[in-house]
């Protein structure tokens, strides 16, 4: 895994190099509206070998990543010029990617979780935060990472919220496992900053090549910049393309504090009614009813009371069928603005 050297970057018309090509190859080709994993191919040694795996995330979409080698090898990744995914160019970074992909000792992980779900995840009425999605994100990973057979022994993580606190969950979760959760992970620990680039790079990929679900949307503007609010290329992109009563196509998260904030101040104001979905529910004590009491002889006592309970049937109108974006949106009905 040799530190690449710089390339001038393909015209437009040549096709991407090699490297960019594997790199990129398991990035889905249509429209990403539910979040995805993909565990690459497990390599023998870390299914024979101990092995120390390291996670790290990338920006929203949040994309996390996890990378193993065997303990004996940890060595070899540190002199193959890994580091924090942040300090490289995008360049580099595909070409180290691509490197570790082709190393026969090394494996990895990515799931990405979709604007749509992460936004539905933090709108809905019990709220689930990203440090939750988060911790459950890299919990899955580690646990589907070692129902493949690899022999994990160390964990190395990059903290997300307290990090006493994110450590003894995962040691509770991973017993007879060494486990470290520390700030700046990615440039401490080799693994974990592989781990950053796989995760770097699919995150980038996806942004790049993003496909809209939304019909009529492929003449938009892609010039979106690198998707984080510090970027004027993205606040202006999210400017111009903002409809003033949909908000935004499906590659941007409601429930970011950057877009609810444009909405908040630019947006038609729009008085939404109550969601019956969410809250309408009916107790459930509400679907049975109290019977007349019966009167019985019960141990030795006569006319005891024993209260019945009799089921009733609740008849339900399933609602027309609607289009598929005002679902994903989660609009409901709204009677005037």
């Amino acid at each position: 895994m040799p530190r690449p050297d710089q390339r001038p970057p393909a015209t437009p018309e040549a096709p991407a190099p090699t490297s960019q090509r594997q790199a990129h190859a398991h990035i889905p080709t249509q429209a990403v509206i539910a979040s995805f994993t993909h565990h690459a191919d497990v390599p023998s040694a870390c299914t024979a070998e101990d092995v120390v795996l390291g996670v790290d995330e990338a920006g929203r979409p949040m994309v996390y990543a996890v990378c193993y080698v065997p303990v004996a090898r940890k060595d070899e990744l540190r002199m193959s010029g890994v580091a924090d995914s942040k300090t490289l160019d995008e360049e580099q970074r595909d070409a180290l990617f691509d490197a570790l992909a082709r190393t026969a000792w090394a494996g990895w992980a990515v799931h990405a979780c979709s604007p749509h779900d992460i936004s539905e995840a933090m709108l809905r009425r019990t709220k689930y935060n990203l440090n939750a999605l988060a911790h459950d994100t890299t919990v899955k990973l580690i646990q589907e990472t070692m129902h493949r057979g690899v022999r994990v022994a160390e964990i190395y993580v990059d903290t997300v919220g307290p990090t006493d606190t994110y450590q003894a969950k995962l040691c509770a979760l991973f017993p007879g496992v060494s486990v470290t959760v520390a700030k700046k992970a990615d440039s401490l620990y080799p693994v974990v900053s592989a781990a950053s680039i796989c995760a770097k790079v699919t995150r980038d990929a996806m942004l790049r090549g993003w496909i809209f679900a939304e019909k009529g949307l492929h003449t938009l503007s892609r010039e979106f910049g690198s998707g984080y609010p510090s970027d004027p290329n993205t606040t202006r992109w999210l400017r111009e393309n903002m409809d003033p009563i949909f908000g935004f196509p499906g590659l941007i998260r409601f429930s970011w504090s950057t877009t609810a904030n444009m909405l908040e101040q630019d947006a038609t104001h729009v008085e939404w009614p109550i969601d019956k979905d969410e809250d309408d529910q009916t107790e459930i004590s509400s679907f049975f009813v109290k019977a007349p009491p019966a009167t019985r002889s019960r141990g030795g006592k006569k006319n005891q009371q024993i209260p019945e309970v009799v089921v009733h049937k609740i008849q339900t109108t399933r609602p027309a069928d609607r289009d598929r974006f005002f679902k994903e949106m989660r609009a409901v009905h709204c009677l005037r603005l």
